[in-house]
């Protein structure tokens, strides 16, 4: 089972991240073409490195957690 390692996809999330300013879990996933659940551990793992920060989106009744880089 070969795939992306954890590092490229941090760098990818970084890169994406730039452009767009802010992005759910969801949607990083999708541009990635990475599952969800190894989008949000490098999504967690960047914010514990002080690189990501996180808010929960008020658009919708769900809590969309929503991440930006850290300036």
């Amino acid at each position: 089972m070969s795939g992306k390692s954890i590092h490229k996809i941090m760098e990818e999330i970084r890169d994406i991240l730039k452009k767009e300013k802010e992005l759910s879990i969801r949607q990083i996933s999708i541009k990635i073409g990475s599952q969800w659940i190894t989008i949000e551990k490098s999504l967690i793992s960047m914010k514990n490195l002080g690189l990501v920060k996180e808010r929960l989106g008020k658009d919708n009744k769900r809590k969309t957690r929503l991440f930006s880089l850290n300036k």
